[in-house]
């Protein structure tokens, strides 16, 4: 009897230090969280915290997961879903039978991975919402509304030389003329024009972006891709339109080099294509901002312009935009409910415009005099492109 009793008491002497150390352990890391989260109020705090822990993060684990061809951010979120559910239920069991040291132990084992991946990913993630912006010049001279023409001219010339290196399908789609492993390859290239000039902002590792097997669940949802820093992936939804494809790569890449905000990552990632060699490249970012160019021609006072302007892209140009435009309502299943939950994410994280901020910043027009008052980001940067080629 006495041996069965101390047996008894060990074990459940074991269960309780378990608990014990699971909920010490809890603590720790909600303190840790929010520590982190009183801490991101500070932007100088961020940006040296983004420059030193989790660079050195991005850099040792990207490195380890960089190579490997699927994507672990989605082997661990079916991992924690699985788990999750059988945890659940052995708790339920457990209280059914009277086992509540047992049942409160596998709650535990839930909110401790629950906690841990909050803290990692306020650690190497949500810091970084707060840090300086991209460092990369625009033009913030004045621009007369007699160039903006002249400018549209110059980019739609280009747009159309490089077009021409490109294949069609009859349905307009542009055909993508690289594996996702080229496009890496490639991608990489472009990505060490960021090492220098920038006074280190951008981590220098640069990791491998991989195509997810839910891509058919983002494609409804409007999400064409996802970064998980605590892996250090870019996570792609491979069934978006081909157009966007190398932009979106360089999106969800530059996350992993420390550019969280969606503004800065969209900014950073036109501003490689714009100014790559490569014809495919540069025809992805022409698709994703030539329209807010595009506008300036209609406010130049001559009416003409604007529709000179449009009748000068190439219809294998247009086409290609009604065939993006066509895709997406063909597939908006879960649309609303994806802005939804990217936009409550985002406005978590610091981002204030929530989903807003993946546009281009507003053409401010004073309606009366048709004069520009400000223009948009995308579009300083047409003009710094413009007037530093014109200067060579």
């Amino acid at each position: 009897m006495s041996v069965k009793y101390n047996i008894h008491m060990l074990s459940l002497m074991k269960k309780y230090k378990g608990i014990t150390i699971k909920a010490i352990l809890i603590v720790v890391l909600i303190i840790f969280t929010v520590i982190l989260v009183i801490l991101k109020s500070n932007r100088d705090i961020c940006e040296a915290w983004t420059r030193s822990f989790a660079r050195f993060y991005q850099s040792s684990i990207g490195t380890l997961f960089k190579w490997i061809p699927f994507s672990i951010t989605e082997v661990l979120i079916v991992a924690m879903v699985v788990i999750g559910m059988i945890l659940l239920t052995q708790f339920t069991i457990c209280l059914l039978k009277g086992k509540y040291a047992e049942g409160v132990n596998k709650m535990l084992i839930i909110f401790l991975v629950a906690t841990s991946v909050i803290a990692l990913y306020q650690a190497t993630a949500e810091m970084a919402y707060n840090r300086q912006s991209q460092p990369i010049a625009v033009y913030e001279e004045k621009v007369e509304k007699t160039e903006f023409k002249k400018i549209n001219d110059y980019f739609i010339k280009d747009m159309n030389k490089v077009t021409k290196d490109l294949e069609f399908e009859e349905s307009g789609e542009v055909v993508c003329p690289y594996s996702i492993g080229e496009m890496n390859s490639l991608l990489e290239e472009e990505f060490h024009r960021l090492d220098k000039d920038y006074d280190g902002y951008f981590t220098t590792f640069t990791t491998r972006a991989k195509p997810m097997v839910s891509s058919f669940i983002y494609r409804e949802l409007h999400i064409t891709g996802v970064t998980f820093m605590p892996t250090t992936e870019g996570n792609i939804n491979y069934l978006n339109v081909n157009a966007l494809k190398p932009l979106t790569f360089a999106h969800e890449i530059l996350h992993t080099k420390g550019v969280m905000k969606e503004e800065d990552a969209d900014f950073v990632a036109l501003y490689l294509m714009l100014t790559s060699n490569n014809s495919y490249f540069r025809y992805s970012g022409y698709y994703f901002s030539l329209s807010s160019l595009n506008y300036l021609a209609s406010l130049t006072d001559v009416p003409t312009d604007y529709e000179e302007v449009i009748n000068s892209l190439n219809n294998n140009y247009k086409n290609n935009r009604n065939y993006g435009s066509k895709y997406w309502k063909e597939h908006n299943a879960f649309a609303d409910f994806g802005n939804w939950v990217n936009d409550l994410y985002l406005k978590i994280s610091g981002e204030k415009e929530g989903t807003d901020s993946y546009n281009d910043t507003p053409t401010h027009v004073d309606p009366e005099k048709r004069e520009v008052i400000s223009f948009s980001l995308y579009q300083k940067l047409y003009f710094k492109l413009y007037y530093d080629a014109v200067k060579e």
